[in-house]
């Protein structure tokens, strides 16, 4: 008897072995074929399409298994994204994953609560009651439910293991096959295909990890903590694992629901201001994207305490900024307002140059940004522009005169935020289109930037790169001597 059991998973895990490996050597040589074929598009949109298309065909030596489970589905709406918005390469996969709709069968309240006690740790499994019969929110792997623990309302984000099982399975063989690819065609190589599939993988990584969610909403919740436009719920360190989120909840309505505003008493032009205002201030004074404070996902309190505040919860997808690309973003769209290309083109250049450049490569940059402050440095000129045209003026440069992975990073946050304006100006057509919304991001944006040079933001500043001098200053004399020999060697060779 013990045999008959033991049999069935060993040939299984067999089977499981012929699947993966005939799965590798399929998408292996389809990705060479893909490589030599003639194709103007990026090749991120090409990858993206390629693993949409092939990898859910089936395998011969596989029994009629798709090759991918997941991924397809994902690079689906990633393809999309980069059809649209080719600049959005870095951030493609993690824009596309947070509006796709879940790639699972939802648990019911039952399945849920028993995952959750599962999942929780300690004394926290019995501690949930009255779970919400249907999730308020879906994510990519992870449901959410409300619930009560003792006789406070709270929200609980559930990760799904197999859903995220299967995703990091169908990333390790796409990866795999990429490789192989890479080793037998130097055209795959070129693609960069393993290069981006890593970047997809570290992408859906971050998606997921929910004690780093956790961790930056608590973070948000201390740096907003005395803004009274925004309410940050409180994350419940006792309820939460690497599997399970859990924050305070807030009873809410959609900013982009008309009728629930008028029903509750919500000023809509007051709130489509406050929108666009702490939307712009979060990602160039914060460095913070947040699906919270897009139009499509952005909520507003109707409870008393916090009644007419936007809501960022801890389940809405968010993003934080590198300090060098907040400040680029701050730096050229100030430049571009004040019609200053010179200084637009001094922040570019800032973050790489060719190795063998020439002034003229400056002058094509600096013509670039020319282009695109005349367009917005007059009232006028911004009157027949939105503020959606404004970061994708931003995103241009860098993505034309690409020249540092740095410049391709750059590129993909000004058009983040571009997509979401759009979604703001949109919503505001609809909710509030008496708003003239140039008028408060021309104040936000100016405001910004003068902060970062006022006495308050150099000392901030100050304080953030002190951090690191215990590691820079000892290599200071080391990196003068380099420099200098640098130079001594240039001007030996232009006397040659």
């Amino acid at each position: 008897m013990y045999g008959a059991i033991a049999r069935p998973p060993a040939r299984r895990s067999r089977r499981s072995s012929l699947n993966r490996l005939a799965a590798l050597w399929r998408l292996g040589k389809a990705f060479i074929r893909e490589s030599h074929f003639t194709d103007e598009s990026a090749s991120m949109s090409r990858v993206a399409r390629f693993l949409a298309t092939h990898g859910a065909h089936t395998s011969k030596l596989a029994g009629g298994v798709p090759a991918l489970s997941l991924l397809p589905h994902a690079m689906s709406a990633a393809a999309g994204v980069l059809d649209k918005h080719p600049v959005l390469a870095e951030t493609a996969v993690r824009v596309a994953l947070a509006e796709t709709d879940a790639l699972f069968i939802p648990h019911d309240s039952t399945a849920f609560a028993a995952a959750l006690n599962t999942a929780l740790p300690g004394m926290a499994k019995n501690a949930v009651t009255e779970l919400s019969r249907e999730p308020v929110r879906l994510g990519l792997a992870e449901q959410t439910h409300e619930a009560r623990i003792g006789d406070r309302r709270v929200r609980i984000t559930l990760l799904r293991p197999d859903t995220r099982s299967e995703l990091a399975e169908d990333l390790d063989i796409a990866l795999g096959a990429a490789r192989f690819a890479e080793k037998r065609s130097a055209k795959a190589r070129d693609l960069h295909l393993a290069d981006w599939l890593e970047r997809a993988s570290e992408g859906v990584n971050a998606m997921l990890d929910l004690r780093q969610r956790a961790a930056d909403q608590s973070y948000l919740r201390f740096r907003l903590s005395g803004d009274k436009r925004i309410v940050v719920p409180e994350v419940l360190w006792d309820y939460c694992s690497d599997s399970v989120l859990t924050t305070g909840a807030v009873q809410t309505v959609a900013l982009s629901d008309r009728d629930a505003l008028v029903a509750h008493g919500l000023n809509r032009t007051d709130l489509v201001a406050t929108l666009i205002e702490a939307f712009l201030e979060m990602a160039l004074r914060l460095g913070l994207y947040h699906a919270g404070l897009d139009a499509a996902g952005a909520r507003v309190s109707v409870e008393r305490a916090t009644f007419g505040k936007i809501v960022l919860e801890a389940d809405t997808p968010a993003m934080l900024f590198a300090e060098h690309e907040r400040e680029f973003l701050v730096n050229v769209s100030s430049a571009l307002l004040r019609a200053d290309h010179k200084a637009a083109t001094r922040e570019h250049v800032r973050h790489g140059v060719p190795s063998n450049h020439a002034p003229h490569d400056e002058n094509d940059v600096e013509a670039t940004y020319r282009r695109e402050a005349e367009r917005f440095s007059s009232a006028d000129g911004r009157r027949q522009a939105g503020i959606a045209d404004f970061f994708a003026a931003i995103g241009k440069a860098p993505a034309v005169h690409m020249v540092t992975p740095t410049h391709g990073r750059l590129a993909s946050r000004a058009m983040l935020l571009s997509r979401s304006a759009e979604a703001i100006e949109d919503a505001a057509q609809r909710i509030a289109p008496e708003v003239d919304l140039w008028k408060v991001a021309h104040e936000v944006i100016l405001r910004v930037a003068a902060d970062e040079t006022s006495c308050r933001g150099l000392s901030a500043r100050l304080g953030r790169e002190a951090a690191q001098w215990s590691k820079t200053l000892p290599r200071l004399p080391a990196l003068i001597a380099k420099a200098a020999a640098s130079r001594q060697r240039s001007r030996t060779s232009k006397v040659v």
